[in-house]
Parts: C-alpha cells; sequence; structure tokens
C-alpha cells in the first residue's frame, strides 16, 4: 500500500498522468451530463408532461360529458387503470405544490390548454397524490396523480451508466499508463543502481517497442561503462605498481647514501618519496572509489570512537561524545573511509585545535558532524574543494597541503551510496563538515 501511494503522488509520472486524466474524465462527465439535461433530459420530461397534461383534461372532459350514474364506474376505471382520480370540487385551490421541473412543465401545458392558470398542490386527506384543479363544462374539476410520476427511471440510469463508463475508461487509462511508468521505473532504479557502483542490475527487455529498445541500450551502456571503469581501475593499479618499484628503490639507495654531511638532504628526499607513494595510494583509492560492499547494520558511534581513538594516539586533540543510538545498515568500509578523511583534513588545518565529532539521529536519518577550529572555508570555494586536486593553497605547503584528494574520494564514495556531504562556516570560524546517511525505505 505504501508503495502504491508513493507511486500515485502528484509528482511521479503515474501521479500526475492520473490526475490529468481525472480532470479529462470528471470535465467530460459535466459537459456531458449538460448535454445529456438540454438534448434528452428537458425535452424528454416536457413531452411526458404535455402528453399527461392532455391526458388529464380529456379525462376531465370525458367526465363532464357522461351521465351521472356512470361516472362512478368511470372514476374506479381511472384509478385501476391510469392510477389517476377524478372528482368536482367547491373552487379551486389558490397554492402551488414545491417547485419541481416536471412539475413546472405540467403546470404550463395544463394552462396553455385551459387558457388560465393551473396550480399542482397537494391535499391532506390524500398523502402521496398531487392535484390539478381547473375548470371544465361549467364545473371545477380536481384531477390526482401519484408524486411517484416524478420519479423518472430515465435520470436515475443515465448518471449510472455515465459513472460506470467514466470509472471503466479512467481505471483502463490508468492501467495502460502503470503498463508504460512500470518500465521507466525500473529503469530508474537501474541507473540508480549503477550510480551506486552496482552494474550487475539487468532491465528486462520487454513491453512495448520503444521501450525494450530503450531497455537493451541501457543494457548496453550499463555493460560499457562497467568495462570502462574496469579498465581505469586496471589502469591506474598497474601504474602505481610500476612506480612503486622504482620508489621503493630510490629509498633504499639513499639509505645507502646517508651520511653525515649529507643526512638533511636525504631525509627531505625521503619525505618527498613518501609524499608520492601517498600520492599514488590516493590516486588508486579514488580510482576504486566504486566497489561494491555488501551492507551491514553497523553502531556508527562505536565507528566514530574507533576514528577518534586512532587520531588521538597520533597526538591530535579529537573530542568526540556519544549521544544517541546510531545503528543503521550501511557499508562500513565506505563510511571509515570517508569519516577518516574528513577528521585528517580536519586535523590538517586546525593547526592543533580541538576537532569535534558528532552524531545525530532523526527520523531522515543519520547526522554526523566534523568540526575544526582552522581558517574555515570561502563559501565560493565550499563546493569546488570536493573536486580532484583541488586546493585552497595557491602552493602544495608541506605542512598544511595534500594531494588535494581527499575530499574528492569522500564526495565520489558518498554519491556511490546514496549519502550526501556538505560543508558550512560556522559562526565561531572553522569549517563543519556534515554527512547525511537517509533513511531505509521500508
Amino acid at each position: 500500500m505504501n508503495r502504491w501511494k508513493r507511486l500515485i503522488r502528484p509528482e511521479t509520472l503515474l501521479g500526475r498522468t492520473a490526475l490529468a486524466l481525472g480532470l479529462a474524465f470528471l470535465l467530460f462527465g459535466l459537459i456531458a451530463a449538460a448535454l445529456l439535461q438540454f438534448s434528452l433530459v428537458r425535452p424528454h420530461t416536457r413531452q411526458a408532461a404535455d402528453d399527461l397534461a392532455a391526458f388529464l383534461v380529456l379525462a376531465a372532459q370525458i367526465w363532464v360529458e357522461l351521465p351521472p350514474r356512470t361516472r362512478p364506474d368511470y372514476e374506479k376505471e381511472l384509478l385501476r387503470r391510469h392510477e389517476l382520480r377524478i372528482m368536482q370540487t367547491e373552487a379551486a385551490h389558490p397554492s402551488r405544490s414545491d417547485p419541481h421541473s416536471y412539475l413546472n412543465y405540467l403546470q404550463t401545458a395544463l394552462s396553455e390548454l385551459i387558457g388560465q392558470s393551473v396550480f399542482i398542490h397537494q391535499h391532506p386527506d390524500h398523502e402521496g397524490w398531487l392535484w390539478a384543479d381547473f375548470p371544465m363544462g361549467g364545473r371545477i374539476m380536481r384531477l390526482g396523480f401519484r408524486a411517484q410520476r416524478l420519479q423518472s427511471h430515465l435520470f436515475l440510469i443515465l448518471p449510472f451508466l455515465a459513472v460506470i463508463g467514466l470509472f471503466i475508461a479512467f481505471t483502463v487509462s490508468i492501467l495502460l499508463v502503470r503498463r508504460i511508468t512500470r518500465p521507466l521505473a525500473a529503469m530508474a532504479e537501474a541507473t540508480h543502481r549503477i550510480g551506486e557502483g552496482d552494474f550487475s542490475a539487468n532491465i528486462p527487455e520487454t513491453g512495448p517497442r520503444e521501450l525494450a529498445k530503450l531497455a537493451r541500450r541501457l543494457n548496453r551502456m550499463e555493460g560499457q561503462i562497467g568495462q570502462l571503469l574496469e579498465n581505469r581501475t586496471t589502469l591506474i593499479a598497474g601504474i602505481s605498481h610500476d612506480l612503486r618499484t622504482p620508489l621503493a628503490r630510490m629509498r633504499l639507495e639513499l639509505e645507502l647514501l646517508r651520511g653525515d654531511d649529507n643526512g638533511e638532504l636525504i631525509e627531505g628526499l625521503c619525505h618527498d618519496i613518501a609524499e608520492m607513494e601517498r600520492l599514488i595510494s590516493q590516486t588508486l583509492l579514488l580510482a576504486r572509489g566504486l566497489g561494491l560492499e555488501d551492507e551491514v547494520e553497523t553502531d556508527v558511534n562505536e565507528l566514530l570512537e574507533g576514528i577518534a581513538s586512532d587520531f588521538r594516539k597520533a597526538g591530535s586533540d579529537i573530542r568526540f561524545q556519544p549521544s544517541d543510538a546510531c545503528v543503521h545498515p550501511l557499508k562500513a568500509n565506505g563510511l571509515k573511509r570517508i569519516l577518516t578523511n574528513l577528521v585528517e583534513n580536519a586535523v590538517s588545518y586546525s593547526e592543533g585545535k580541538t576537532v569535534r565529532l558528532d552524531c545525530a539521529r532523526s527520523a531522515s536519518g543519520i547526522d554526523i558532524r566534523v568540526v575544526d577550529k582552522g581558517p574555515g572555508i570561502p563559501s565560493a570555494e565550499q563546493e569546488a574543494i570536493f573536486q580532484p586536486f583541488h586546493r585552497l593553497e595557491n602552493s602544495r605547503n608541506k605542512t598544511t597541503g595534500g594531494s588535494g584528494l581527499g575530499l574528492a574520494i569522500v564526495r565520489q564514495l558518498c554519491q556511490a551510496n546514496g549519502w550526501q556531504v556538505t560543508v558550512s562556516s560556522p559562526p565561531g570560524g572553522g569549517a563543519a563538515f556534515q554527512l547525511h546517511l537517509p533513511a531505509s525505505d521500508t
């Protein structure tokens, strides 16, 4: 039921189509009802009223012309065959009954036949009957008919048929639209999985020819993207391996050349080699960022405490106070890599000041914050810092700079897992990175 409700929401294709069809059929029903009213119902009502008015006048004329001794038999025959009553009265009833389209037509027809105003009224002694008083042959005649004559089955059948027809047409239309939106929903789900690095999604190549053709091309594109990423990872892994071998030889040769007079120079060269090895490692990590990993129930507080403990051992001032229970199904290794990069980035720019970690759970998911007291990030640069090799410094300062890949890896992993990472500047200065893990759909 919840899935069906999500499908028919106004922002979905099925919801918008259903709304458009509903409004179209409603408009069609109103126009059809108006046309039926003017072209069928009103003429039918007017004709029925004219026929009854003529019959009432004829019945009154026959009664007046009959001998008095035969009139009782005639009255009984009218009541038995036509459910009409006829009698003579002293004076015409001055008031009219409740307004009704059929009675209005009947009063108009009687008035035209008699030549004076005739009103339909009710009599307290005859419940369920309607009466018409008019002069005939020097007498005031009163003719009555049952109020049930006002109930026409045609007026009930036509709206019923119209509603049934509209319901059938609307239902069939929704089913046809659903046949189109179901493959589109499958394609949307497949593209989402591709974005998360899962290239095993296979879209069924069924349905209308156009949709089957689109599904076939998407499946082909999925395979090509997967092959391209695999080739990229293989290429970068090969380059990294080939580069690490000469770097290891260079480190070994520098150690052999180390002496009292060149110790500082050798130390600087070794540091440069270590930076190159770290750059190679992060480049390879970026290339493998979309690797598949199964989701497991993970205690985010425990994961944060472990990361904070590792950085404290390295001499950093990390503060983390666990709050609410933050257990969530997620890819633990990917989250640990993201948080490690964020904390490492905060420590690099905090200039020895405290870095704070926070974790809070809400109805929308889990929010993790990494807050430092460094120089902060200008608003114009807050999106650009997630691009590969982008740095705020004009030069690669060895004390504060890195390879420029740490935050790029963070963004890539977040996109692959459906998480969101943002950065802001708190009022007290510094930078605050916020990682949002959406709640799982149930």
